[in-house]
């Protein structure tokens, strides 16, 4: 058990299978999981251990008898997985950092155990936000994770970028480093540009950058508020999640950092590879990669806030 477990949180055993921490997980997506780490080599239950049950204030989810389905706790299952990607990532990078290996330069994996870092810790209080339906702060964290994903692929993409971030040495250049080349949607044109170099069109004009804006523009409405937001919101009946929403497109994100940095930095996943050290954690980083890719077709395109809207039609 952890020796300070979170007030009203549930902790499993530390030798407990993955799935206890998961009631009424989809049995089928259950099954998917297991059998990518299976083909991949791996070990779920033991890379859980190490990525997601140390997390800072990890409880375990609720069992909500009376749900409907299956769908939230899906989400967090796969948010979870995630979550794991970029704490491996991160051992990784900052092994990278140090033995500098062929395939990123010195600033770029500066840079990527900067900003995985800073993941993990959005991710870790993200989780907590949305077990205790907090859904203003969990709408903050969420851009914040959405910002930081483009900057993660940015520094991938432009070499001299990644060495003027790794020179940043006090708050004020890091502001201006990040007014003058991330803030105002200037990363994602620079991401869109080397992706459409590769057949994926993501320009303004498509559907994809459209629904982008829209979502980042809600949830920027969390971090400039008002005055006209004054009721807190109710758990609808039989719902595990309020702020489902917050939790699923920081999932997308994370899952399309691990996909586009393959396509944009083709030598990353070797580069990884070659990163590993001793670490069990950062020799998951690499094979986690293609996992999470093959995870994304899991889920589901449509988040907490639409499924209610939904059934309310």
């Amino acid at each position: 058990m952890s020796e300070h477990p979170p007030i009203g949180g549930i902790v499993p055993l530390d030798g407990a299978p993955a799935e206890l921490s998961y009631p009424g997980l989809s049995p089928q997506l259950l099954a998917r999981v297991k059998q990518l780490w299976s083909a991949a080599g791996l070990d779920l239950d033991a890379g859980w251990r190490q990525g997601i049950r140390s997390l800072p204030g990890f409880r375990a989810l609720p069992r909500i008898e009376i749900a409907s389905n299956s769908t939230d706790v899906d989400l967090v299952f796969l948010f979870d997985q995630a979550v794991l990607w970029v704490r491996a990532l991160h051992a990784a990078a900052d092994a990278g950092r140090l033995s500098a290996p062929e395939g990123l330069s010195p600033a770029q994996w500066h840079g990527l155990a900067a900003l995985s870092a800073r993941l993990t810790e959005q991710l870790a209080a993200l989780r907590l936000l949305a077990l205790t339906d907090l859904p203003m702060p969990a709408m903050q964290i969420a851009r914040s994770v959405s910002e930081d994903v483009d900057m993660a692929l940015v520094i991938l993409i432009r070499r001299k970028l990644a060495e003027r971030f790794a020179a940043c040495r006090t708050a004020e250049e890091a502001s201006d480093f990040w007014r003058r080349h991330i803030a105002g949607g200037r990363a994602f044109r620079s991401i869109s540009e080397r992706l459409y170099a590769v057949g994926i069109d993501h320009s303004a004009d498509t559907a994809y950058a459209k629904w982008r804006k829209s979502v980042l523009t809600t949830l920027g409405a969390a971090v400039h508020s008002n005055a006209l937001n004054t009721r807190l919101p109710q758990r609808p009946e039989g719902e595990v999640l309020l702020n489902g929403d917050s939790l699923h497109f920081a999932t997308f994100r994370i899952h399309e950092l691990c996909a586009f940095a393959q396509l944009v930095e083709p030598d990353l996943t070797g580069a990884l590879a070659a990163a590993r050290g001793a670490s069990p954690l950062a020799a998951l980083s690499a094979p986690l990669n293609a996992i999470l890719v093959n995870q994304i077709e899991s889920l589901s395109s449509r988040p907490a806030t639409q499924r209610r809207q939904a059934r309310q039609n």
